[in-house]
């Protein structure tokens, strides 16, 4: 990251000065507080499993048959054996770091003016939570092609994941699409699907909502939401084939504009089984820090570490993964 640094000079006490009087003399100081609502981290992260991973590449193995199961004749009974496959899979391991540097003088002046233990801890806190928003965003957005055999740093977004997709065109019910494909899911006679959870972009999120509330209005249909608490929130919930689900808003959901309609832009939706989402992991399911000491040029380091990554198990048939397509409305910041 690159950082521009002023040209120090000298100034007048007096053009610092907030108010002189007889006995007083009164200059700036500032909030210890830092003012900070930065998003650090994605509601997905804390609601998927976190499991050891068994080596390098990570390895598990998945069954998508069973087999036999034939009529006799009671009087003549026989059998035909058979087995069941197991396909192996894997997941390369991947790692974040990040890292914060206190020169010397710096350290020394904020011990002199009594500051520096609360600053030092909230630039260390703040550089483990970079880590924990690039790895946020990465859980949806990470830009591999392959879990086992990588051809990028970063994760295997979820979405890239997941191969059963769908698409909610612009005039399309998202109610409808949600439903329609949760019922699909769970109608499978070869998987029992229970999704758990579903993951929406918050300007996907404002389009359905707005989509309800016309109808409702208008005498269409009753309100189709209930509410419920998800990781802190309350966030809506939809009757489907399998149950009142959660619609959870996550900011780090993928978008990007309708390679069509110029003017509209293509949501994220995720349907997810989140029991099927894993996190495996090297070592600690957060992250590691490191004080690397005095170097030679008099700086305190500090360095982060993680080490993972994420696959959804099942992705043709426990997770869907989809698009709205709708008017663009700009995120702000």
């Amino acid at each position: 990251m690159n950082s521009r640094v002023g040209q120090a000079q000298f100034v007048d006490i007096a053009a610092a000065t907030q108010f002189q009087a007889p006995g007083a003399l009164i200059t700036d100081d500032y909030q210890k507080e830092i003012t900070d609502i930065l998003r650090r981290k994605s509601v997905l992260d804390g609601r998927i499993n976190y499991v050891p991973a068994t080596g390098d590449i990570s390895t598990y193995y998945e069954q998508n048959t069973v087999n036999g199961g034939d009529f006799i004749d009671p009087r003549n009974p026989s059998a035909t054996p058979t087995s069941n496959e197991r396909t192996p899979h894997g997941v390369k391991i991947k790692a974040l770091t990040n890292q914060v540097n206190f020169g010397h003088y710096d350290v020394t002046l904020g011990q002199q003016q009594n500051n520096f233990p609360e600053l030092k801890a909230k630039d260390l806190d703040d550089m483990l939570n970079g880590i924990a928003l690039t790895h946020g965003k990465a859980l949806w957005r990470g830009n591999d092609t392959a879990l086992a055999v990588p051809t990028t740093r970063q994760y295997m977004g979820i979405p890239s994941q997941i191969t059963n997709t769908f698409t909610v065109g612009v005039g399309a019910s998202i109610v409808a699409a949600i439903r329609a494909k949760v019922a699909a899911m769970v109608g499978s006679e070869k998987y029992e699907v229970l999704p758990t959870a579903i993951y929406i972009h918050p300007i996907g999120h404002y389009h359905m909502t707005e989509e309800v509330r016309l109808a409702v209005e208008s005498g269409k249909m009753s309100d189709p939401f209930g509410k419920t608490v998800v990781a802190g929130l309350e966030v809506p919930t939809i009757m489907t084939a399998a149950g009142l689900l959660p619609i959870i808003p996550e900011p780090f959901m993928p978008s990007k504009a309708n390679e069509t309609n110029t003017g509209n832009t293509d949501y994220g939706i995720a349907i997810v089984t989140e029991s099927m989402i894993e996190y495996h992991y090297v070592g600690e399911k957060g992250m590691f820090l490191f004080e690397l000491g005095t170097t030679s040029n008099l700086l305190e380091q500090y360095v982060g570490v993680k080490y993972g990554a994420p696959v959804a198990k099942g992705p043709s048939y426990a997770h869907a993964y989809g698009t709205i397509e709708r008017p663009t409305i700009a995120a702000v910041g």
